[in-house]
């Protein structure tokens, strides 16, 4: 069969000096029976696909490349990569080499510093797709690498796939990070790099707000999570900010149980964009005693342990986030934990208990082998009924703190 090749032409944008340009590549060629779909959200039931920094993946890798040690000694001296496109995000940088494979190790060695960031690599189209999620922001990216064969050089350009926003700090800092990694041109790593965007202070609540203030301005919030599904994206990114406002305003009886009972829908939205916000709401709450009492007495306690699984690389940080949650909930709780879970909800937590070492991301399984620490330690009677003074009997369990939500 033969196949159609097709030229895409793009328009440039206008942009100011903070944009980062995630529309500037003027054209390129693209092969239409070769369309990616690797950046649309997958819901969890989807079965997860290994990621390129799992271990499974890199005993395979180690293993194929064993058992073609001829083939890989001879193709190492030269270049499979694309060629530079004509036109491509003003976000790259030279590597100097040509060994695809050392390029490749390096990309990857850098990739996992980023703790903030999840990538799969694609062999076959020599990119890594990304996501980054940390709050109410988020954003998918690709890292792509190609090969100046008269140069003898690697281009690694970067861009912004979707974005909540054009103005996005947190990129700029990831791409001058890497670009200082990695780039080998002297001339290029000196020139200035991009300032990164802030937000001015007078932006922000400069003065206190009295409760009835807060609680006016936030209905329009909850509101929102009652609409169309680009309105409740922005109301959990909303609650995502609101989170991290004072515990007075956050611990008022006209907002909290309201706030938590939407959370605990949002957390069961339907779409990924939604839930991952949602999660992450619940991981700066949770933060306050208050929250984490209330939490593990609703319907998301069993929802955050059914997202703790492997997964894809878009939605590790959500999972990694949930994760986390939980053991902070079984650090201060273990008793009211398992008690909810096996007498309210009738979750199946020894089989969950079982996996937990199974999990592939090493900080998500850190998480949940602490939750098992706590969890399995507690027995509980076979009947409904508990010691009435079950809040003595956590209090007493030894705690050092709240772990960090990353």
């Amino acid at each position: 069969m033969k196949r159609k090749i097709g030229i895409i032409y793009y328009k440039m944008s206008e942009t100011n000096y903070y944009e980062d340009m995630e529309d500037c590549e003027l054209f390129s060629a693209f092969d239409e029976t070769d369309c990616s779909e690797g950046l649309v959200y997958r819901s969890i039931a989807v079965e997860s696909q290994r990621t390129f920094h799992t271990p499974l993946v890199m005993e395979s890798a180690v293993s194929k490349m064993n058992s073609n040690v001829k083939v890989v000694a001879q193709s190492s001296s030269f270049s499979a990569c694309p060629s530079v496109p004509y036109g491509m995000s003003k976000t790259f940088f030279i590597m100097a080499g040509s060994n695809y494979i050392i390029a490749q190790e390096s990309i990857d060695d850098f990739l996992r510093t980023q703790s903030s960031y999840d990538f799969m690599y694609s062999e076959s189209d020599f990119l890594w797709k990304g996501k980054y999620l940390c709050g109410s922001s988020s954003f998918d990216l690709e890292v792509n690498l190609y090969h100046d064969k008269p140069t003898a050089a690697f281009t690694v350009a970067v861009r912004k796939v979707s974005c909540d926003c054009s103005v996005n700090a947190c990129f700029t800092t990831f791409f001058n990070l890497m670009k200082t990694a990695l780039c080998t041109d002297t001339t290029d790593c000196a020139k200035p790099v991009r300032k990164p965007f802030c937000i001015p202070k007078s932006c922000g609540w400069v003065s206190q707000v009295s409760d009835e203030e807060f609680l006016e301005g936030v209905q329009p919030i909850f509101r929102m999570a009652a609409c169309s599904l680009e309105s409740r994206i922005q109301s959990v990114k909303m609650l995502c900010d609101v989170a991290q406002k004072d515990a007075h305003y956050l611990e008022l009886p006209a907002f909290q149980p309201q706030c938590v009972q939407l959370l605990c829908e949002l957390v069961m939205d339907e779409t990924d964009d939604v839930r991952q916000h949602a999660v992450m709401a619940i991981a700066a709450l949770a933060e306050l005693d208050s929250y984490r009492e209330a939490f593990i007495h609703s319907s998301v306690l069993p929802e955050l342990f059914c997202l703790v699984e492997n997964c894809q690389y878009e939605t590790a940080q959500m999972r990694r986030t949930a994760a986390a949650i939980l053991a902070v909930f079984s650090r201060t709780h273990p008793y009211t934990v398992r008690c909810e879970l096996q007498h309210q909800h009738q979750f199946d937590l020894t089989s969950w208990l079982q996996h937990a070492s199974c999990l592939l991301d090493a900080r998500t399984r850190e998480s949940a082998l602490i939750v098992k620490n706590y969890l399995e330690d507690v027995s509980l009677p076979n009947n409904h009924t508990i010691s009435a003074n079950i809040n003595e009997i956590n209090n007493s369990i030894p705690c050092s703190g709240v772990v960090t939500y990353v």
